[in-house]
């Protein structure tokens, strides 16, 4: 606990956090797996209501910034900032990966890089500091950081590039398209993939982004608009 505490009080400096209740960020930071070790309180209960109000405050954003978006749509955009890859990223750039509690066991598998678990850590981390002051703008803030400029952005997966170019090559016979990742450099938390999408062995594509999803987006918008001219 005394190293958790020095580490929070770092992260929350940077992050400008002003808690009250350390213990809530603890239980957020703690997966089942150290919990089943220590036998205390796990992140799941406050990932339920990270959940929640992720989901809401992102929705709020999103209505507020395209005011004539069908509902539909809406949805399939809010999909693409708020899932386990999307939050995995959320986490690593805040720099909650450094302080999880994980079990012995998890710990050498790896478990402090899984997407499951950085994704629902910040949703659990979520769920904390809203608890610690019962304030939206408190979470609003953080989304701010790291989620709101990405959906500000206009990223081009949010588009599904992927869906709209295996319509167009189905609609003349019955094969798929296949993404094959070229090239990956950077650290693990911040890494850029290189993925191409060919077709018969013919490249139609390319894209550069900082998840294999966005990537492929890229790719296949790529193979489309070669295929419009």
């Amino acid at each position: 606990m005394n190293s958790f505490v020095t580490s929070f009080k770092e992260l929350a400096k940077n992050l400008n956090i002003k808690y009250k209740d350390i213990n809530l960020y603890f239980q957020a930071f703690t997966h089942k797996s150290y919990s089943n070790e220590h036998k205390v309180p796990c992140n799941e209960r406050l990932e339920f209501i990270g959940d929640a109000i992720l989901d809401f405050l992102v929705g709020e954003f999103m209505f507020e910034t395209y005011p004539d978006m069908p509902e539909g749509e809406l949805s399939k955009k809010r999909a693409a900032f708020v899932c386990e890859e999307a939050n995995k990223n959320y986490s690593l750039k805040l720099g909650l990966d450094k302080l999880i509690l994980l079990g012995k066991g998890l710990e050498k598998e790896g478990g402090r890089t899984r997407p499951a678990v950085l994704g629902d850590l910040f949703e659990a981390f979520l769920g904390a500091l809203y608890l610690d002051n019962k304030k939206l703008s408190e979470v609003r803030k953080i989304l701010k950081m790291v989620v709101f400029p990405n959906i500000i952005g206009e990223a081009a997966y949010l588009k599904d590039y992927k869906s709209e170019l295996q319509e167009q090559i189905q609609a003349e016979n019955r094969k798929s398209v296949n993404y094959v990742l070229e090239n990956e450099v950077g650290p693990s938390h911040d890494k850029t993939f290189t993925i191409s999408v060919y077709f018969e062995n013919v490249k139609l594509g390319e894209g550069v982004g900082k998840t294999h999803k966005e990537a492929e987006q890229l790719a296949a918008k790529q193979a489309l608009d070669k295929l419009a001219k």
